[in-house]
C-alpha cells in the first residue's frame, strides 16, 4: 500500500514540482549517458537496453523517494525544534 509520503512524492512528480533536470551539470551527464546507451544498443540490442533503462528508472525513483522522505522528515524535525 502506498503511504502518505509516497503519495505526496507522486503528487509533486505529477505536478512537475520536482525538477531533476535542474541539477548541476544534468545536461552533460545526460549526453554522456546517451552516448553510453547508444553503444550498449549497438552491442547488445534494444531489448537489453530497454531492460537496463527500466532497472535504472526504478532505482532512480526509489532513491528520489528516499531523499524526499528524508527531506520531509528533516523539515518537520527542524520546525518542531524551532517551535519547542
Amino acid at each position: 500500500m502506498t503511504d502518505l509520503l509516497e503519495e505526496l512524492f507522486e503528487s509533486e512528480l505529477t505536478r512537475n514540482r520536482l525538477e531533476f533536470s535542474r541539477a548541476p551539470e544534468a545536461d552533460q551527464r545526460q549526453q554522456a549517458l546517451d552516448a553510453c546507451y547508444s553503444r550498449i544498443h549497438a552491442a547488445l540490442g534494444l531489448e537489453f537496453l530497454d531492460r537496463l533503462n527500466d532497472l535504472e528508472a526504478e532505482a532512480a525513483y526509489h532513491e528520489r523517494l528516499v531523499c524526499f522522505r528524508h527531506g520531509f522528515r528533516l523539515a518537520l524535525r527542524l520546525v518542531l525544534e524551532a517551535g519547542g
